[in-house]
């Protein structure tokens, strides 16, 4: 089955923007840009196993699994011509915190896979980690690698709610450059907090890429619903809203949120059940309860590609959206 946009109608279609008029991004340290002016995205709702089991050896198996399903589906992506490849929130580690949490490093073996992969497939790839840095400090860390197969972006997730108390806290808002554009993150609750997302728009993002770990009913129009206010237009009005971690409320756009900061966002959520068509890993799969979703909007708060949605939880299994953002000069 070839891969492409997931529409309404249930089937794979390749949907490819139009030309912006502006011109092209140069190739960057001498590489043909096969695909100038614009950004062939890859989000990947992917199930993952989790690594906070009371047996180490079973979480390092577990994270082998996960590594193994990232290397597959980026391959395939890579195939359809993809530049950027977005896995979900925790993806390499699995979205499940416990004491018994096997902990990544950024220089450990599971990056430096990652590395060689995207730099073999010239690609950008996003993945996430249950990271401990060198200071023995614990984060929920998304990093970026380039297609040189080193790290260009990484961010620590600022609003905990389930890891809260297993790791620490993050303030920075990073952004940095995907083919020449400017890109930030945005891990999945931070979202909530439109005052994120600004302050990333406020440092020249262009894009935001959003990975989320997200229930939502287990349904991926649950999912879509949670996140309603980042698409569509503004009708002027304010909600009072918490803010990260718990924060005292403040005024919040009641939506339209990319439209307001013209941004183009590329959220991709994970999924609970393994997909026939890629390949399984297990012969007998059961339900995890994570949603599953993915989700381009355009900075005038327009759905330019979205997995179909769905209120049946059978339907909350991985998928691949691909969609080519034009980006023009920067």
């Amino acid at each position: 089955m070839k891969i492409g946009v997931m529409v309404a109608a249930g089937v794979f279609v390749m949907a490819i923007a139009s030309v912006v008029a502006g011109g092209e991004v140069a190739a960057k340290a001498g590489r043909a840009d096969r695909n100038p002016g614009h950004l062939k995205v890859a989000l990947i709702a992917m199930k993952s196993l989790y690594s906070d089991t009371p047996d180490v050896a079973t979480n390092r198996k577990n994270i082998q699994i996960n590594l193994d399903r990232h290397m597959y589906f980026i391959d395939r992506a890579a195939a359809e011509g993809a530049e950027f490849i977005g896995f979900p929130e925790a993806s390499i580690s699995g979205y499940h915190y416990s004491p018994n949490m096997t902990w990544l490093r950024l220089d450990g073996p599971e990056i430096k896979a990652i590395q060689r992969k995207a730099a073999e497939k010239d690609v950008y790839v996003g993945v996430g980690i249950a990271e401990e840095d060198a200071a023995g400090k614990r984060w929920e860390t998304q990093v970026v690698i380039g297609p040189d197969g080193k790290i260009v972006g990484t961010q620590h997730k600022i609003w905990l709610t389930k890891e809260k108390g297993f790791i620490g806290i993050g303030t920075e808002h990073n952004v940095f450059e995907v083919k020449g554009v400017k890109m930030g993150i945005i891990i999945c609750a931070d979202g909530t907090d439109f005052a994120n997302i600004k302050a990333l728009a406020d440092r020249g993002a262009k894009i935001i890429y959003a990975p989320h770990a997200n229930t939502t009913g287990g349904t991926i129009a649950g999912w879509y619903r949670f996140r309603a206010r980042w698409a569509g237009q503004w009708d002027g009005n304010f909600v009072k809203s918490k803010t990260s971690n718990e924060g005292p409320e403040a005024d919040m756009p009641s939506g339209g949120w990319m439209s307001q900061l013209k941004l183009y966002a590329a959220l991709v959520n994970c999924a609970g059940l393994y997909n026939p068509d890629y390949n399984p890993p297990v012969a007998q799969d059961s339900n995890n309860g994570f949603a599953s979703g993915a989700w381009i909007i355009g900075p005038d708060g327009s759905t330019l590609a979205q997995i179909p949605t769905s209120t049946n939880k059978a339907d909350s299994k991985e998928y691949i959206l691909i969609y080519n953002i034009p980006i023009g000069k920067n």
